[in-house]
């Protein structure tokens, strides 16, 4: 069964692949019919000619104005009647303005170029290099544009065309767009609402002018003229494109329908589908259908006119134009085609599971007769018993009393009022079982929570309970974290037990060793000087041990005074360098530090600062690669000063960047160098007491130390 299940999956894909590459493919066909059927040469005539009817006036303003540049626009107007009417001004105004706008258009114009010429003075102006008024007898500039034509206004400004590119364009057809007379304005008299003066616009064309326009072979994508034909064109590529498109479906339909029912139940898709209420389901297939046949014409039109690279160009993709272009067209129909495969088998699920039961368990009407019936059923089975029952029943009680006091002054008050109880008493039982119900959710994962299962988890919406929900996952975690935390904390306590035990115990054995070896009274003088230097250096070690040991643990306890001054952070760590230089020279280290300001003024504890200082410097002898460079950055960012010390590491560093400014923590695990592996944990206490940051960052073999201060604020 399941091979056939997967077989008519393939099946139904194969179709709706082959139908969807099939539409696709009939593009070039569609196109190729409208080219015929709609001729873009007319499109381009209408377009231009409402156009140049105000680019007219603007060319003939702007080749006057080279002459005399205070040009008046009244030579265009006549007008009749009384000029002082309020309408009559805006009109003029409008002229004027609308010839301004014109020739700011004509400066950025992209689709109309022109060339024209002044009869009287010769003179020309032009939007492009081309020599339009030669275009007649240039076949360069006929191939480079698709229309043209040259107009002539005569002295007294009648329109002739000169010619044109098919010479089917009439001066009666440029004519009609022209601008020829303004609406009439009237004037009334406010006491008997009788017009008293009336007034209009004839406006006159240019004179002794001849202007050549043109049009690119190539229109930009978003222009207006490639717009206006795209437009245009829409209802074409509907009415043209409509063949294919019904052929597609009926042979998707047929295909459906002749497939036996059983195979297509298996699908989950379309038994999913099946489920949904009838009067949904139409709605949105109607809805989704509709669309996307009103949108499949403006999908065709940018395909076909090459318009999809523009709307890449904006993702920067359009590179990809070949490979998303036929993925989006084959998608779309893919879409559309599958919408009518659900809709021949929700013809055959109808014939199959029977009128009757269809309407009765898959339509909204139906629905609501059988949860009628389950409505009566719990009324039968109520239980008065229920503490929920009679508390729901005196709300209901007390709510008839109140609407039936209301109602009585209507004759059908007191029937309307008891529909209206039953319908809250059911809304309102429903409510209480439902919050019942979330409540005993949340007690049984609080129940399982003190039984230590930090897992639970609470996904089901528990209503008015919501907040107690989200505080309860915070507990959660809260309880999570503090246990973690006290793991942690106890696996700490064992490894700082361990690593007290061993870094006291071996110089304390050394010296119990070497007591042992002094008390032989056979040792030559030599051998004795040699042992207490040795005695001497690990007494030193376990006192600086205990006192670092200290120094720690009254940081940590809060037992420690801070005498803050101001500090110049510069001169500090020169001064902790100074000290520290014999054991950098050990390592051949070369330490350079890069500080734009010569004092940077902190208000620190002095000794402890310096102690940080120290120990970072300690720290960079025993662990950085000799013969290597040491660098320290000061950067001041706002009103803190940031301290980078930056070293090249001997070993390789395999520990935690958190771990390694934890008390008695070595970079070495071995425990083989003089370390205590407290020098980093005093940095970091010392830093936190002084309301500083301390952090260590590993990046292979470079370890960064970065300590951050409050810089003094300067009154």
């Amino acid at each position: 069964m399941k091979k056939k299940k997967y077989l008519v999956s393939f099946m139904i894909v194969v179709i709706l692949l082959a139908t969807s590459i099939g539409i696709y493919l009939s593009y070039p066909a569609i196109q190729s019919t409208i080219s015929k059927e709609t001729p873009s040469q007319s499109l381009i005539t209408e377009y231009v000619a409402s156009q140049i009817a105000q680019y007219n006036y603007a060319i003939d303003c702007s080749l006057k104005s080279k002459e005399n540049s205070n040009i008046d626009t009244h030579q265009y107007l006549e007008i009749v009647g009384n000029s002082n009417i309020e309408g009559i001004t805006s009109e003029i105004e409008d002229f004027k303005y609308g010839i301004k706008q014109s020739q700011r258009e004509l400066e950025k114009e992209t689709d109309i170029y022109y060339q024209a010429t002044d009869m009287t003075t010769k003179k020309q102006i032009s939007n492009t290099s081309d020599h339009l008024n030669s275009i007649q007898n240039d076949q360069a500039l006929q191939k480079k544009y698709q229309w043209y034509v040259q107009i002539q206004f005569d002295q007294d400004g009648i329109l002739f065309v000169n010619y044109s590119h098919n010479d089917k364009i009439q001066s009666r057809e440029l004519n009609n767009y022209m601008i020829h007379q303004s609406q009439t304005y009237s004037e009334y008299n406010e006491s008997n609402h009788e017009i008293t003066s009336e007034a209009y616009i004839n406006f006159k064309n240019p004179k002794n002018l001849t202007i050549t326009y043109a049009v690119p072979q190539k229109l930009a994508a978003n222009s207006n003229l490639s717009v206006y034909l795209t437009n245009y064109s829409t209802s074409d590529y509907l009415k043209y494109s409509m063949p294919y498109v019904v052929f597609a479906i009926a042979i998707i339909m047929l295909i459906t329908l002749i497939t036996p029912y059983q195979l297509f139940k298996e699908q989950k898709l379309l038994d999913v589908i099946s489920r949904i209420k009838f009067g949904i389901l139409a709605f949105m297939w109607c809805l989704v259908t509709g669309t996307l046949y009103v949108f499949s014409p403006y999908l065709i039109a940018a395909t076909s006119q090459k318009h999809m690279i523009d709307f890449y160009q904006e993702f920067g993709i359009q590179n990809l134009d070949k490979i998303l272009t036929p993925i989006i067209n084959i998608g779309f129909w893919f879409i559309f085609f599958m919408l009518f495969v659900i809709f021949a088998y929700m013809i055959k699920y109808l014939f199959h599971k029977g009128f009757k039961n269809y309407c009765k368990e898959n339509t909204c009407l139906g629905w609501i007769i059988t949860n009628s019936q389950i409505i009566l059923n719990k009324i039968v089975d109520f239980d008065f018993n229920d503490n929920i029952n009679r508390s729901v029943l005196k709300i209901v009680l007390f709510n008839f009393v109140i609407i039936s006091i209301i109602s009585v002054f209507f004759v059908f008050g007191i029937f309307f009022s008891l529909v209206y109880s039953f319908i809250i008493f059911i809304l309102l039982k429903k409510k209480f079982e439902d919050i019942q119900n979330d409540y005993q959710v949340l007690l049984n994962a609080t129940r399982q929570l003190s039984n230590g299962n930090f897992g639970v988890k609470i996904n089901e919406d528990v209503g008015v309970f919501n907040p107690l929900k989200d505080e309860f996952t915070h507990i959660k975690d809260g309880f999570e974290k503090a246990v973690n935390e006290e793991v942690k904390s106890q696996k700490m306590k064992t490894e700082l037990i361990s690593n007290v035990s061993h870094d006291l115990k071996t110089p304390l054995t050394s010296i119990i060793t070497y007591i042992d070896l002094l008390k032989n009274d056979q040792l030559i003088d030599e051998d004795r000087k040699k042992y207490i230097e040795i005695l001497e250096r690990n007494s030193l070690r376990l006192k600086n041990l205990i006192d670092d040991l200290f120094e720690v643990s009254k940081v940590n306890s809060g037992n420690v005074h801070l005498d803050l001054v101001d500090v110049d952070i510069v001169s500090l760590i020169k001064q902790a360098q100074l000290e520290s230089q014999d054991k950098l020279d050990e390592k051949n280290l070369d330490v350079r530090m890069n500080c734009s300001e010569e004092k940077i003024i902190c208000y620190l504890d002095s000794s402890k600062t310096y102690r940080i200082f120290e120990n970072l410097f300690i720290n960079i002898s025993k662990y950085a690669l000799a013969n290597t460079r040491v660098y320290i950055d000061l950067i001041q960012i706002d009103h803190q000063i940031q301290i980078t010390f930056k070293n090249i590491s001997e070993a390789e560093m395999t520990f935690n960047e958190n771990e390694i400014v934890e008390r008695f923590v070595q970079g070495d695990k071995s425990r083989n160098t003089s370390g205590s592996g407290l020098g980093l944990a005093i940095v970091k206490s010392f830093t936190e007491l002084q309301k500083g940051q301390f952090k260590v960052e590993v990046d292979g073999d470079l370890f960064k130390s970065i300590l951050t201060f409050n810089i003094k604020e300067t009154s």
